[in-house]
């Protein structure tokens, strides 16, 4: 089993959910995707192309036969894209799994433009900040979810400490507007009528009061759901209620569970 984490996070998103898919009877394995956590940052390639033969690299060189991928936000679509155009070699994932992501286009927002999307979506600039204030600024009371202190470890992961005890993203700037752009002119309502694989998607409901931008978003994944019925024949949908879109650290044992439960019914891994 393939773990793809989003953008701008690192393998280690997945460190809580995976020790619970292996119990039950999946063997799971995290990436450090291209220019994210430990993994090289090369000054070219963040295309979704290049991102895509990363993988099937990966793939290929683990000996992986047919795995299960499972994808988180701009991994979930990468996912999608990997179950859409194969794994190279003729081989396809034996099911795909998104998680609060990949059943949607961006371009479907309303008054959608790569301007507006791009600065919406902009990392923040957080280059420079003091370690220390970024843990407050992560754990403020006024976020939707209290990280523990496992969650906030990760989460850090995404940054490098540096000696004088600031931060700096492990994903470059530059690199991470060239990602969101191949997210954006990717075709995923196109992408749907090349699934062969059963697919599992879980989607994050936001607790109310919602902003303006979440109302936005949470349309927009239901719309790219709706389109999804339409033309894969086998769809599992799953909603988490009062969720934020780090689905993994927030309720990872949840996660787990309804993953196992859908591979287990489809015969893609032994019952527990």
């Amino acid at each position: 089993t393939l773990l793809l984490h989003g953008l701008a996070s690192n393998a280690r998103i997945w460190e809580t959910t995976a020790p619970m898919l292996a119990l039950g009877g999946l063997a799971p394995i995290a990436l450090d995707l291209r220019g994210h956590g430990l993994s090289d940052k090369p000054d070219e390639g963040y295309e979704w192309s290049m991102v895509t033969e990363d993988v099937r690299a990966a793939i290929r060189t683990l000996g992986l036969d047919q795995p299960l991928v499972v994808g988180h936000s701009w991994g979930a679509g990468l996912a999608l894209h990997l179950a859409a155009a194969g794994l190279g070699g003729g081989a396809w994932p034996r099911g795909l799994v998104v998680v609060d992501g990949g059943i949607s286009q961006l371009d479907d927002l309303p008054g959608a433009t790569w301007e507006r999307v791009s600065d919406l979506l902009a990392p923040p600039p957080l280059a420079g900040m003091r370690r220390d204030d970024l843990l407050r600024r992560l754990s403020d009371p006024s976020r939707r979810w209290q990280p523990d202190v496992q969650s906030l470890d990760i989460t850090l992961a995404n940054f490098e400490v540096l000696p004088d005890d600031t931060v700096q993203p492990r994903l470059q700037r530059d690199h991470h507007m060239r990602l969101l752009r191949s997210l954006y002119d990717f075709r995923a309502y196109e992408a749907f009528r090349e699934v062969r694989c059963p697919m599992l998607v879980v989607s994050a409901r936001p607790p109310a009061p919602r902003r303006l931008e979440e109302e936005a978003h949470l349309r927009l994944k239901e719309r790219g759901l709706e389109r999804a019925r339409e033309v894969i024949a086998d769809l599992t949908a799953v909603w988490m209620d009062e969720t934020v879109h780090d689905i993994p650290l927030q309720r990872p044992q949840e996660l787990a569970q309804v993953v196992l439960t859908w591979a287990a019914e489809r015969r893609l891994v032994a019952p527990a």
